[in-house]
């Protein structure tokens, strides 16, 4: 039964493949009036994207200390989530590894509070 179905469907995929290149090699190119609208936009997109990247840049020098805080304490206590939840998996016969996740996600959102804490004096000393 198969074979007896196989073949017109694949005739008909090949007719709609055709179908479609034919009517995209008869597209329009857009006119010069559009082309100009295109470059203008994307003129303006791209200074948009600078203005944003050195914004962006300001803000992070600003706040350097409190983002390596936050991703080297998320880093380490998801360490220590992970090694904590594979030995209590290891104790238990395999019976607590599903918890290795939550342990992890738990470990970074702790040790990243704790490293921006850190962090934040050392990008505001005078306050």
């Amino acid at each position: 039964m198969r074979h007896r179905t196989g073949r017109p469907l694949a005739a008909a995929g090949l007719a709609a493949l055709v179908l479609m290149a034919a009517s995209t090699a008869n597209a329009v190119s857009p006119t010069s009036e559009w082309r100009g609208w295109l470059s203008d936009r994307a003129g303006g997109l791209r200074d948009g994207a600078e203005r944003a990247i050195i914004l962006g840049g300001a803000l992070l020098y600003q706040n350097r200390h409190t983002v390596a805080g936050l991703t080297l304490g998320c880093l380490a206590g998801g360490a220590v989530g992970a090694t904590g939840a594979v030995a209590a998996g290891a104790a238990t016969g395999g019976a607590a590894l599903p918890a290795t996740g939550p342990a992890v996600a738990l470990g970074c959102a702790l040790g990243a509070a704790a490293g921006g804490a850190m962090g934040r004096p050392l990008d505001q000393p005078m306050d």
